[in-house]
Protein backbone atom coordinates (compact mmCIF):
# COMPACT_ATOMS: atom_id res chain seq x y z
CA UNK A 1 0.00 0.00 0.00
CA UNK A 2 1.69 3.40 -0.89
CA UNK A 3 0.47 7.39 -1.00
CA UNK A 4 2.26 9.31 -4.38
CA UNK A 5 1.90 12.73 -2.85
CA UNK A 6 1.85 15.43 -6.26
CA UNK A 7 4.19 18.15 -4.69
CA UNK A 8 6.94 17.41 -3.22
CA UNK A 9 8.62 20.32 -1.23
CA UNK A 10 4.54 21.41 -0.28
CA UNK A 11 4.18 17.39 0.96
CA UNK A 12 7.29 18.08 3.25
CA UNK A 13 5.77 21.18 4.71
CA UNK A 14 2.35 20.23 5.15
CA UNK A 15 2.66 16.81 6.41
CA UNK A 16 6.03 17.73 8.50
CA UNK A 17 6.32 14.79 11.51
CA UNK A 18 3.02 13.57 10.80
CA UNK A 19 4.33 11.03 8.45
CA UNK A 20 4.05 8.49 10.96
CA UNK A 21 0.86 8.21 10.52
CA UNK A 22 1.35 6.09 7.48
CA UNK A 23 4.18 4.43 8.80
CA UNK A 24 1.86 3.56 11.83
CA UNK A 25 -0.65 1.95 9.44
CA UNK A 26 1.47 0.26 7.27
CA UNK A 27 1.46 2.42 4.52
CA UNK A 28 4.27 3.53 2.03
CA UNK A 29 4.51 7.03 0.74
CA UNK A 30 6.56 8.68 -2.55
CA UNK A 31 6.48 12.43 -3.35
CA UNK A 32 7.19 13.61 -6.13
CA UNK A 33 7.32 16.95 -8.01
CA UNK A 34 4.54 17.52 -11.04
CA UNK A 35 6.72 17.04 -14.37
CA UNK A 36 4.12 16.51 -17.18
CA UNK A 37 1.81 13.52 -17.58
CA UNK A 38 4.21 10.95 -18.75
CA UNK A 39 6.07 11.41 -15.68
CA UNK A 40 2.78 11.05 -13.74
CA UNK A 41 1.96 8.07 -15.46
CA UNK A 42 5.26 6.60 -13.87
CA UNK A 43 5.40 8.02 -11.04
CA UNK A 44 1.89 7.01 -9.89
CA UNK A 45 2.34 2.97 -10.43
CA UNK A 46 2.07 0.52 -7.64
CA UNK A 47 -0.07 3.53 -5.69
CA UNK A 48 -3.44 3.66 -4.42
CA UNK A 49 -4.11 7.12 -3.34
CA UNK A 50 -2.87 10.06 -4.53
CA UNK A 51 -2.79 13.45 -2.31
CA UNK A 52 -2.31 16.36 -4.43
CA UNK A 53 -1.11 20.19 -4.37
CA UNK A 54 -1.89 20.91 -7.56
CA UNK A 55 -4.64 20.72 -10.29
CA UNK A 56 -5.68 17.44 -11.60
CA UNK A 57 -7.34 17.47 -14.72
CA UNK A 58 -8.68 15.40 -17.43
CA UNK A 59 -5.24 14.68 -18.88
CA UNK A 60 -3.52 13.74 -15.61
CA UNK A 61 -6.25 11.87 -14.03
CA UNK A 62 -6.16 9.73 -17.37
CA UNK A 63 -2.59 9.48 -16.92
CA UNK A 64 -3.00 7.73 -13.53
CA UNK A 65 -2.17 4.49 -13.19
CA UNK A 66 -4.94 1.82 -12.85
CA UNK A 67 -3.59 1.16 -9.19
CA UNK A 68 -5.11 4.89 -8.46
CA UNK A 69 -8.12 4.22 -5.70
CA UNK A 70 -8.44 7.63 -4.88
CA UNK A 71 -7.38 11.13 -5.19
CA UNK A 72 -7.39 13.35 -1.83
CA UNK A 73 -7.35 17.61 -2.12
CA UNK A 74 -6.29 19.16 0.95
CA UNK A 75 -8.87 21.99 1.13
CA UNK A 76 -13.01 21.78 1.34
CA UNK A 77 -12.38 23.20 -2.35
CA UNK A 78 -12.31 20.66 -5.35
CA UNK A 79 -12.60 23.07 -8.44
CA UNK A 80 -9.45 22.06 -9.50
CA UNK A 81 -9.85 18.01 -10.04
CA UNK A 82 -11.59 17.19 -13.11
CA UNK A 83 -14.31 15.21 -11.22
CA UNK A 84 -15.98 13.73 -14.33
CA UNK A 85 -13.05 12.44 -15.56
CA UNK A 86 -12.28 10.35 -12.17
CA UNK A 87 -15.86 8.86 -12.17
CA UNK A 88 -15.41 7.39 -15.65
CA UNK A 89 -11.93 6.21 -14.38
CA UNK A 90 -13.44 4.91 -11.42
CA UNK A 91 -11.24 6.86 -8.95
CA UNK A 92 -12.52 8.58 -6.19
CA UNK A 93 -12.47 12.12 -5.22
CA UNK A 94 -11.87 13.10 -1.15
CA UNK A 95 -11.87 16.66 -0.32
CA UNK A 96 -11.79 17.90 3.69
CA UNK A 97 -14.82 19.19 4.07
CA UNK A 98 -15.06 19.79 7.96
CA UNK A 99 -11.31 20.65 9.11
CA UNK A 100 -12.25 24.77 9.20
CA UNK A 101 -15.85 24.97 9.97
CA UNK A 102 -16.04 26.90 13.27
CA UNK A 103 -12.54 28.91 11.85
CA UNK A 104 -14.19 30.24 8.73
CA UNK A 105 -17.71 31.04 10.45
CA UNK A 106 -16.25 32.84 13.08
CA UNK A 107 -14.16 34.85 10.37
CA UNK A 108 -17.34 35.43 8.11
CA UNK A 109 -19.07 36.87 11.29
CA UNK A 110 -16.00 39.02 12.35
CA UNK A 111 -16.13 40.55 8.69
CA UNK A 112 -19.86 41.04 8.88
CA UNK A 113 -19.56 42.74 12.32
CA UNK A 114 -16.41 44.86 10.92
CA UNK A 115 -18.25 45.90 7.66
CA UNK A 116 -21.54 46.68 9.77
CA UNK A 117 -20.05 48.87 12.79
CA UNK A 118 -17.35 50.57 10.08
CA UNK A 119 -14.80 49.22 12.28
CA UNK A 120 -11.65 49.50 9.43
CA UNK A 121 -12.21 52.79 9.01
CA UNK A 122 -12.33 54.01 12.53
CA UNK A 123 -8.89 52.39 12.86
CA UNK A 124 -7.39 54.24 10.34
CA UNK A 125 -9.70 57.12 11.04
CA UNK A 126 -7.60 57.74 14.10
CA UNK A 127 -4.43 56.21 12.79
CA UNK A 128 -4.29 58.76 10.24
CA UNK A 129 -4.90 62.08 13.36
CA UNK A 130 -8.72 62.44 12.33
CA UNK A 131 -9.82 62.13 15.85
CA UNK A 132 -10.67 65.55 16.72
CA UNK A 133 -12.95 65.78 19.71
CA UNK A 134 -14.18 63.69 22.40
CA UNK A 135 -16.46 61.53 19.90
CA UNK A 136 -16.76 60.81 16.53
CA UNK A 137 -19.44 59.01 13.87
CA UNK A 138 -18.00 58.52 10.69
CA UNK A 139 -18.95 56.29 7.43
CA UNK A 140 -21.75 55.12 6.42
CA UNK A 141 -25.28 55.40 8.80
CA UNK A 142 -26.03 51.68 9.94
CA UNK A 143 -29.54 49.91 11.26
CA UNK A 144 -29.24 47.80 14.72
CA UNK A 145 -28.29 44.22 14.05
CA UNK A 146 -31.54 42.85 15.27
CA UNK A 147 -33.45 44.60 12.79
CA UNK A 148 -31.73 43.00 9.79
CA UNK A 149 -32.22 39.55 8.18
CA UNK A 150 -29.27 37.25 7.01
CA UNK A 151 -29.56 35.69 3.90
CA UNK A 152 -27.18 32.68 2.91
CA UNK A 153 -26.57 31.33 -0.51
CA UNK A 154 -25.50 28.13 0.41
CA UNK A 155 -26.48 26.15 4.05
CA UNK A 156 -24.14 23.67 4.54
CA UNK A 157 -21.74 23.19 7.32
CA UNK A 158 -20.00 26.66 7.36
CA UNK A 159 -23.40 28.73 6.90
CA UNK A 160 -25.53 26.84 9.48
CA UNK A 161 -22.08 27.50 11.98
CA UNK A 162 -22.43 30.99 10.95
CA UNK A 163 -26.36 31.05 11.79
CA UNK A 164 -25.58 29.68 15.12
CA UNK A 165 -23.32 32.75 16.00
CA UNK A 166 -25.57 35.03 14.52
CA UNK A 167 -28.72 33.85 16.26
CA UNK A 168 -27.72 35.75 19.86
CA UNK A 169 -28.33 38.74 17.76
CA UNK A 170 -31.56 38.87 17.22
CA UNK A 171 -30.95 38.75 13.50
CA UNK A 172 -33.77 37.11 11.31
CA UNK A 173 -32.08 34.29 8.57
CA UNK A 174 -32.86 32.92 5.12
CA UNK A 175 -31.06 30.64 3.05
CA UNK A 176 -30.71 29.02 -0.31
CA UNK A 177 -30.07 25.40 -0.49
CA UNK A 178 -31.96 22.80 -2.76
CA UNK A 179 -30.10 20.05 -1.23
CA UNK A 180 -30.78 20.25 2.38
CA UNK A 181 -34.11 18.45 3.49
CA UNK A 182 -36.59 20.62 5.15
CA UNK A 183 -35.82 19.61 8.70
CA UNK A 184 -32.73 21.70 8.52
CA UNK A 185 -34.33 25.01 7.76
CA UNK A 186 -37.05 24.01 10.62
CA UNK A 187 -34.88 22.85 13.36
CA UNK A 188 -32.38 26.23 12.80
CA UNK A 189 -36.13 28.50 12.98
CA UNK A 190 -34.36 29.57 8.89
CA UNK A 191 -36.81 30.87 6.43
CA UNK A 192 -36.05 28.30 3.11
CA UNK A 193 -35.58 30.76 -0.06
CA UNK A 194 -37.35 28.73 -3.07
CA UNK A 195 -35.11 30.94 -5.47
CA UNK A 196 -31.88 32.59 -4.90
CA UNK A 197 -33.49 35.85 -5.99
CA UNK A 198 -36.40 35.29 -2.55
CA UNK A 199 -32.93 35.83 -0.64
CA UNK A 200 -31.64 38.67 -2.44
CA UNK A 201 -35.21 40.50 -2.32
CA UNK A 202 -34.66 40.06 1.07
CA UNK A 203 -31.30 40.13 2.34
CA UNK A 204 -29.55 43.26 4.47
CA UNK A 205 -26.01 40.96 5.07
CA UNK A 206 -25.72 38.24 2.45
CA UNK A 207 -22.66 35.70 2.63
CA UNK A 208 -22.09 33.34 0.29
CA UNK A 209 -21.26 29.40 1.58
CA UNK A 210 -20.91 27.59 -1.49
CA UNK A 211 -18.82 25.52 -3.80
CA UNK A 212 -17.61 27.00 -7.05
CA UNK A 213 -18.42 25.19 -10.34
CA UNK A 214 -20.32 26.23 -13.89
CA UNK A 215 -23.37 27.35 -12.09
CA UNK A 216 -22.26 28.99 -9.42
CA UNK A 217 -18.98 31.30 -10.97
CA UNK A 218 -19.89 34.76 -10.58
CA UNK A 219 -23.12 34.15 -8.66
CA UNK A 220 -22.46 37.79 -7.55
CA UNK A 221 -23.18 39.66 -10.57
CA UNK A 222 -24.00 42.30 -11.93
CA UNK A 223 -27.40 40.73 -12.51
CA UNK A 224 -27.54 39.87 -8.80
CA UNK A 225 -27.08 42.92 -7.39
CA UNK A 226 -29.52 44.67 -9.01
CA UNK A 227 -32.19 42.36 -7.31
CA UNK A 228 -30.69 42.92 -3.79
CA UNK A 229 -31.95 45.36 -0.92
CA UNK A 230 -30.26 48.31 -1.22
CA UNK A 231 -27.20 48.83 1.06
CA UNK A 232 -27.11 45.38 1.49
CA UNK A 233 -24.03 44.00 2.59
CA UNK A 234 -21.79 41.01 1.40
CA UNK A 235 -19.25 38.73 2.73
CA UNK A 236 -17.45 35.88 0.97
CA UNK A 237 -15.51 33.38 2.11
CA UNK A 238 -15.98 30.40 -0.09
CA UNK A 239 -14.22 30.72 -3.12
CA UNK A 240 -12.89 33.98 -4.49
CA UNK A 241 -14.63 33.47 -8.31
CA UNK A 242 -18.56 33.36 -6.42
CA UNK A 243 -17.75 37.09 -6.66
CA UNK A 244 -17.53 39.09 -10.11
CA UNK A 245 -14.77 41.47 -8.72
CA UNK A 246 -15.84 44.44 -10.79
CA UNK A 247 -19.70 44.03 -10.64
CA UNK A 248 -19.04 44.56 -6.77
CA UNK A 249 -17.06 47.09 -6.97
CA UNK A 250 -19.45 48.90 -8.57
CA UNK A 251 -22.07 48.26 -6.96
CA UNK A 252 -19.99 49.63 -3.89
CA UNK A 253 -19.22 53.00 -6.14
CA UNK A 254 -23.04 53.24 -6.90
CA UNK A 255 -24.00 52.84 -3.50
CA UNK A 256 -26.48 49.66 -4.06
CA UNK A 257 -24.14 47.57 -1.84
CA UNK A 258 -23.21 49.34 1.68
CA UNK A 259 -20.23 47.02 2.62
CA UNK A 260 -18.33 43.95 1.80
CA UNK A 261 -16.16 41.90 3.49
CA UNK A 262 -14.30 39.75 1.43
CA UNK A 263 -11.82 36.75 2.45
CA UNK A 264 -11.35 35.11 -0.94
CA UNK A 265 -10.31 36.30 -4.75
CA UNK A 266 -10.31 35.20 -7.83
CA UNK A 267 -6.96 36.04 -8.42
CA UNK A 268 -4.58 36.09 -5.92
CA UNK A 269 -3.59 38.31 -4.50
CA UNK A 270 -5.63 41.21 -5.29
CA UNK A 271 -3.33 43.80 -7.44
CA UNK A 272 -2.88 46.27 -5.05
CA UNK A 273 -4.00 48.87 -7.11
CA UNK A 274 -7.60 47.47 -7.68
CA UNK A 275 -9.92 50.27 -7.00
CA UNK A 276 -12.11 47.66 -4.30
CA UNK A 277 -9.04 48.60 -1.79
CA UNK A 278 -9.52 52.28 -2.39
CA UNK A 279 -13.16 51.87 -0.85
CA UNK A 280 -13.94 52.51 2.41
CA UNK A 281 -16.75 50.32 2.94
CA UNK A 282 -15.15 47.32 1.86
CA UNK A 283 -12.95 44.97 4.67
CA UNK A 284 -10.53 42.73 3.33
CA UNK A 285 -8.09 40.24 4.52
CA UNK A 286 -5.87 37.46 2.45
CA UNK A 287 -7.53 34.23 2.16
CA UNK A 288 -6.93 33.40 5.90
CA UNK A 289 -10.58 32.40 6.91
CA UNK A 290 -9.76 28.94 7.29
CA UNK A 291 -6.41 29.24 9.80
CA UNK A 292 -5.91 28.11 13.70
CA UNK A 293 -3.85 25.35 15.03
CA UNK A 294 -6.26 23.55 15.64
CA UNK A 295 -7.52 23.66 12.37
CA UNK A 296 -4.18 23.21 10.84
CA UNK A 297 -3.62 19.80 12.97
CA UNK A 298 -6.87 18.89 11.79
CA UNK A 299 -6.64 19.66 7.90
CA UNK A 300 -2.94 17.52 7.84
CA UNK A 301 -4.18 14.76 10.24
CA UNK A 302 -7.47 13.76 7.84
CA UNK A 303 -5.78 13.86 4.55
CA UNK A 304 -3.43 11.57 5.69
CA UNK A 305 -5.88 9.19 7.30
CA UNK A 306 -8.11 9.62 4.28
CA UNK A 307 -5.50 8.31 2.44
CA UNK A 308 -5.13 5.39 4.45
CA UNK A 309 -8.67 4.32 4.54
CA UNK A 310 -8.29 4.45 0.47
CA UNK A 311 -5.31 2.42 0.54
CA UNK A 312 -6.99 0.14 2.93
CA UNK A 313 -9.68 -0.45 0.25
CA UNK A 314 -12.27 1.41 1.90
CA UNK A 315 -14.81 4.73 1.39
CA UNK A 316 -13.67 7.42 3.29
CA UNK A 317 -16.80 9.46 4.89
CA UNK A 318 -15.51 12.21 2.68
CA UNK A 319 -15.81 10.76 -1.06
CA UNK A 320 -17.58 14.01 -3.10
CA UNK A 321 -18.62 11.58 -6.13
CA UNK A 322 -19.41 8.17 -4.15
CA UNK A 323 -23.16 8.35 -5.45
CA UNK A 324 -21.71 8.79 -8.34
CA UNK A 325 -19.78 5.64 -8.44
CA UNK A 326 -22.04 3.67 -6.93
CA UNK A 327 -20.56 3.54 -3.51
CA UNK A 328 -22.81 5.62 -1.43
Amino acid sequence: MKVLFYGAQIAKMFCGNLFNILDENGVGYDLVEPNGVEALAEDSKDHEAVVTFFPLREAEINALADSVKGIVVTSIGYDNIDVATANKRGIMVCNIPDYCTEEVALHSVTLILASLRNLCLYDRTIREGKWKTRSMVCGRPHHRLSTMTMGFMGFGRIGQKVAQMMAGFGVKFIAYDPYLPESVFTSMNVERAETPDDVYAKSDILSVYMLLNDETYHLIDKESIAKMKDDVIIVNTARGALFDLESVTEGLKSGKIGAAGIDVWENEPVPVDHPILKDDNVTVTPHCAYFSIEANLDLRTKSLMTAVNICKGEVPYNCVNKKALGLA
